[in-house]
């Protein structure tokens, strides 16, 4: 009975209670347009530090029975001295803090707002509280960086010092990588190419940039050397993307039907790719992988019905973060051992952005990683056709590469600085394009005689 009133309640508060809540939060905040150094460099070294530093561990609770590690204790300085930037520049101008209340950003601040809620009833409360600290403070900095009047001409410059930033510090491993024969996933990291996808995205659907060949050649080369197979694959996402993006209604209910097609199309090969015997040895060739990898997604096939069966009985979750990282508290270790063996004890992450939010937030969670991946969509159909192409590629790619990364849940990830950064280029997008319907409305009124022109002393406004 418990779970039914559950599932009603949320229910009705998505349906209900959410837009009324929307629009009662919303705000229209001018660009942020601080300066950018400082932000970046906080989120890039935090961002890219544990590839080269980080303690490992053999124990999936180690950090609550053996305390922190060394690098767990500099990602928790890192957080603490963008915290207290953030703080400084609160200080200077409180409107800072209405950023985030601004669409499309709303629905992920209030899935961070969930996230922090879930500590309530998280099976590791101080887990919870510092992860859904992490990322409200990474995120806020994420718009500062990207929420400023001139980010649709400088989005690809930001993105691409991201990804050069991240090649400088995989270096050493692509070299070690080339001199073995290996290109493809070189540097593999399943994050990066959803940002080199962005980048792309920004250089071809943007407003003409004069580095446009250097930054489609970074990208390209970002997405091979970072890339996985789930990662290529995602790429299926950008025909339906396309004709998502089209302002014809019978072309978008068509992209809908194929971007829910190459969904399921993408879920079966990942877990039954091994039934395509040619298939899979021609994958194998191009994307220099195993074939025992590609056949069983890494592991995933196996682990995933498990880490369902340790959750399903959560409508709530159990706490974000905290369920993916500590799964073994939710189910006995001696039957994740029998059942997947004694190196699969271990799991800290579900590696599936909505199971993530299943295992984190429940149903609540479930909602709000749908709701962020929509309104970003909907948000854009009134901006210009390259904001709304722009916007539906790298949403789309968001959640088929999430199928096998955490894409939007359990942490603060470069998948979130991607999304951020598109979504500050909707936001100038939808000004932009507002303004220009404001202009022409009041240009046609007045040569129409309903507005009289303004003249003299009331021509212009004081300067300010």
């Amino acid at each position: 009975m418990l779970n039914v009133l559950i599932a009603v309640g949320v229910a009705t508060w998505f349906s209900v209670a959410y837009p009324v809540l929307r629009r009662r939060l919303e705000t229209r905040p001018p660009s942020g347009g601080a300066p950018v150094f400082w932000p970046l460099a906080l989120v890039t070294v935090f961002a890219f530090m544990p590839l080269v530093f980080t303690v490992p561990r053999e124990d999936g609770n180690a950090v609550l029975e053996q305390g922190l590690t060394a690098s767990n204790v500099v990602t928790i300085v890192l957080t603490g001295l963008t915290a207290l930037y953030l703080a400084a520049k609160i200080a200077a101008d409180r409107r800072i803090l209405l950023l985030p209340f601004a669409m499309p950003y709303l629905p992920f601040t209030l899935m961070i707002g969930m996230d922090g809620l879930s500590a309530a009833w998280s099976i590791v409360p101080t887990y919870t509280l510092y992860r859904t600290a992490e990322l409200a403070v990474f995120t806020l900095a994420l718009i500062l960086i990207f929420d400023r009047p001139d980010i649709r001409r400088r989005l690809a410059d930001l993105l691409a010092i991201v990804t050069l930033a991240w090649l400088v510090f995989v270096t050493p491993e692509i070299l070690t990588s080339l001199a073995s024969g290996i290109v493809f996933s070189s540097a593999k990291n399943n994050m990066m190419p959803l940002v080199c996808a962005a980048l792309g995205f920004a250089v071809v659907f943007g407003p003409p940039s004069p580095r446009r060949g250097r930054y489609l050649v970074l990208a390209a080369a970002g997405f091979v050397i970072a890339g996985s197979a789930a990662s290529t694959g995602a790429l299926a996402a950008v025909a339906p993307a396309l004709m998502i993006a089209s302002r014809r209604p019978g072309v978008r209910v068509a992209g809908v039907v194929l971007a829910v097609a190459a969904t399921a199309v993408f879920l079966f090969l990942m877990v039954g790719l091994s039934t395509f015997p040619a298939l899979l040895d021609l994958l194998s060739v191009i994307l220099q992988k195993p074939r025992v990898e590609l056949a069983n997604a890494t592991g995933r096939g196996q682990f995933w019905p498990v880490f369902i069966a340790a959750t399903q009985d959560r409508l709530l979750g159990s706490g974000f973060s905290a369920a993916d990282r500590f799964v073994q508290l939710l189910i006995p270790t001696t039957g994740l051992a029998d059942e997947l063996g004694r190196e699969a004890v271990f799991i800290t992450s579900s590696h599936n952005m909505f199971l993530s939010a299943w295992a984190g937030t429940g149903i609540v969670g479930l909602s709000f990683a749908v709701l962020c991946l929509v309104e970003p969509i909907r948000f854009a159909a009134r901006a210009d056709r390259g904001t709304r192409r722009l916007v539906a590629c790298l949403i789309l790619m968001l959640a088929l590469n999430g199928m096998t990364t955490p894409g939007l849940y359990q942490d603060w990830n470069v998948n979130v600085l991607a999304y951020v950064a598109v979504l500050a280029y909707a936001r100038a997008a939808r000004r932009e394009a507002e303004a220009e319907v404001r202009a022409s409305e009041q240009a046609a009124a007045i040569a129409a005689g309903s507005v009289p022109a303004l003249r003299g002393a009331d021509a212009a406004w004081p300067a300010a």
